[in-house]
């Protein structure tokens, strides 16, 4: 009987009944595109992010105190003052290793172009870097500084080709009024920082770039690593790696002191992607190294993705007071209308629990229905916004569809209790008498 009631009672009044299924499915829908933005394309904010360049810089464990001037290390080019290319592939056999987007090594040399003092940088332009015998890691340049604009092309890293390509920075350019394709002849003196005595040499480079990266590197001339290690004497040697890595934003767990925490935790650390625990597994990997995480980088992409959550919880979270506010001036609307058939129930006997499952369970069928529409209706919408914003779709989450039916329940339940406390209170002597 009562199953056939609520029937019923749903088939009548269509137009209010299809306005509560609107408003619920509209909230569902927002915060289902938010769930599935959040579970989906967490990972694409994060690789948006890393435009800013790399967040972990490795440089050599003999590195006590920095003496740099002018981009220049100072120190005494010593056995331990260098890190070895050969073994930058070990990077990519660390535990997150998935979560390293790119890599570059630096070697500098202090050079002259025309009279003019400048730093000569060798690098990894775009560097196929095999990792083992069926996996080669794209890395370099590129791809650690996607921001960087670049007039004219990217270098090529072989050095093969005579003269080999560069890039060179755009106030340095603007200085000698250098153009793209035209030749340059870069010269190292005798002895310096970071040279071994007796290889004073020059070099002819074809200009292939004019940089534009808003920092240092605008006054700087970059070439091939192989270039500078051979002026240098320095084969197979590099002096700093910068890293860029999805990272998780840090707590106060994250901050903890390593050496203190206990075996449980230390595992729960280091299985963590904070911008810490990969600096830590990137000096393990590398012999006599020291990582460094460059906090700020990290601290600025960490505050981004809270007040990007926290925003896109604050909108779910309107959204839904919304869906049920809706419903419960609809159930309200329902109620007014609906007071003599209450109180005849009362009348016949039925109980104040009888008559409100009769409404609870209305309010759970359009509930129901809001929540499987808004599911799909916002699926829709996150894989609309994926394609706008990062011109990547998305798939469905079927994970999340239990979640969002029950939070659609919950909804409808929570915009009903203000109407159910006026059932409760209606009294069918009053209302039969009127």
């Amino acid at each position: 009987m009562l199953t056939r009631i609520v029937l019923e009672s749903l088939a009548r009044r269509r137009r209010r009944k299809l306005l509560s299924v609107a408003a619920v499915a509209l909230g569902l829908a927002v915060a289902t595109a938010v769930g599935t933005i959040a579970l989906d394309v967490g990972d694409k904010v994060s690789r948006e992010l890393r435009s800013f360049g790399a967040n972990i810089a490795v440089t050599p464990a003999a590195d006590g105190l920095s003496v740099a001037v002018g981009g220049v290390d100072y120190r005494p080019a010593g056995s331990g003052a260098f890190l070895a290319e050969a073994d930058l592939a070990k990077l990519k056999k660390i535990f997150w290793r998935n979560n390293l987007m790119a890599f570059a090594p630096f070697l500098y040399a202090p050079a002259t172009v025309k009279g003019r003092s400048t730093v000569l940088i060798g690098t990894w332009f775009q560097k196929q870097l095999p990792i083992d015998k069926s996996e080669v890691f794209e890395t370099g340049l590129k791809r650690l500084h996607p921001d960087w604009k670049v007039e004219g092309r990217w270098p090529q890293d072989q050095t093969e080709s005579a003269p080999p390509g560069c890039l060179m920075g755009r106030r340095l350019a603007g200085r000698l009024g250098a153009r793209v394709g035209e030749g340059w002849t870069v010269e190292t003196p005798a002895a310096g920082p970071g040279i071994r005595p007796g290889l004073s040499s020059s070099t002819r480079v074809e200009l292939r770039g004019i940089l534009d990266s808003g920092s240092a590197e605008d006054d700087q001339i970059l070439v091939p690593l192989a270039v500078v290690q051979r002026l240098t004497g320095l084969e197979g040697k590099v002096r700093r790696v910068e890293v860029s890595a999805l990272t998780k934003p840090e707590d106060a767990f994250a901050r903890s002191d390593v050496t203190k925490l206990a075996p449980e935790e230390f595992d729960r650390w280091y299985c963590t992607p904070y911008v810490s625990s990969i600096a830590y597994q990137i000096q393990q990997a590398l012999p006599d190294s020291q990582a460094r995480p460059v906090y700020q980088v990290a601290e600025t992409e960490g505050k981004i993705l809270n007040r990007v959550g926290i925003l896109m919880g604050l909108l779910a979270a309107a959204a839904l007071i919304v869906a049920a506010l809706a419903v419960a001036s609809m159930m309200l609307a329902t109620v007014l209308e609906r007071r003599t058939e209450i109180g005849l129930f009362k009348a016949l006997g039925a109980t104040d629990t009888r008559v409100g499952s009769l409404f609870l369970l209305e309010a759970c069928g359009v509930g129901l229905v809001g929540g499987i529409a808004g599911y799909f209706l916002g699926s829709l919408l996150a894989w609309r916004l994926a394609v706008l914003v990062f011109g990547v779709p998305i798939t469905l989450h079927w994970v999340i569809f239990p979640a969002c039916v029950a939070l659609a329940l919950l909804v409808t339940l929570v915009g009903s209790a203000m109407p159910m406390s006026r059932v409760l209170k209606i009294s069918p002597a009053v209302v039969l008498r009127d």
